[in-house]
C-alpha cells in the first residue's frame, strides 16, 4: 500500500470525486484510509469510524450525559437525509450524497450507555449545520480524543473547529495505491 497524499474534505462532491479517483487509478485499486499519524498504521473506513469519530463522541457524551439523555428524547438522529435512519449502527451503510457519519456515531453512543429514542420530541435531530436543531453535536464541534495526533498542516474544513473530530477525519485521511 502507498500513500499519495492527504485529499481533504469531499462533502457533496464525494461522488464526482471518487469517479475522477477511478479514473485516475483504477477502480479498486485505490482507498482512503486513516492513521494517528503519517507512520502508523492504516485503517479502514469502518474500522476508523469506531475507533476514531465515534471514540470521540463515547469520551465526550461520558462527561456530558444530561446532554445524551437530551438527544435520546428525539424520535431519531439524521445528518443529511431522512434516509439515514436506514444505516442504523452500520457505518458502511452510505445512501444519501455525502457520507454521514456523525448520526451513525451518535445511534451507537446512545445504545452503548443504555439509552435509546423515544420519541418524547417526536422530530428527528438533525447534526449538521449551524441552523440545525443538534449543530452543537456535529463533528466540526465534537473535540477529538486525541489532538496531538491531528496531521499539521490541518485540513479542518471552513465549518469545523480545529481539535475536532472533523479536524481529525479530514487532516489524517489518505489517499493509498493498493
Amino acid at each position: 500500500m502507498t500513500k499519495l497524499k492527504r485529499p481533504g474534505f469531499f462533502g457533496r462532491r464525494r461522488d464526482e470525486i471518487v469517479k475522477q479517483l477511478d479514473i485516475d487509478y483504477g477502480k479498486g485499486k485505490w482507498a482512503l484510509r486513516w492513521c494517528l499519524d503519517k507512520d502508523s498504521t492504516m485503517y479502514d473506513f469502518e474500522r476508523a469510524c469506531k475507533l476514531f469519530y465515534e471514540e470521540s463522541y463515547v469520551r465526550y457524551f461520558a462527561e456530558h450525559m444530561d446532554e445524551l439523555k437530551q438527544i435520546a428524547k428525539y424520535a431519531e438522529v439524521i445528518d443529511n437525509a431522512e434516509t439515514n435512519v436506514q444505516s442504523g449502527c452500520d457505518y458502511s451503510i452510505q445512501e444519501a450524497y455525502s457520507t454521514h457519519i456523525q448520526d451513525i456515531a451518535i445511534r451507537n453512543v446512545v445504545k452503548l450507555f443504555g439509552y435509546k429514542f423515544t420519541g418524547e420530541i417526536p422530530e428527528l435531530l438533525v447534526v449538521r449545520s449551524k441552523d440545525s436543531t443538534g449543530y452543537k453535536w456535529g463533528p466540526g464541534n465534537i473535540p477529538f480524543w486525541a489532538p496531538t495526533f491531528i496531521s499539521k498542516p490541518s485540513l479542518v474544513p471552513s465549518w469545523a473547529n480545529k481539535g475536532t473530530v472533523e479536524d481529525f477525519w479530514q487532516s489524517n485521511k489518505w489517499l493509498v495505491i493498493l
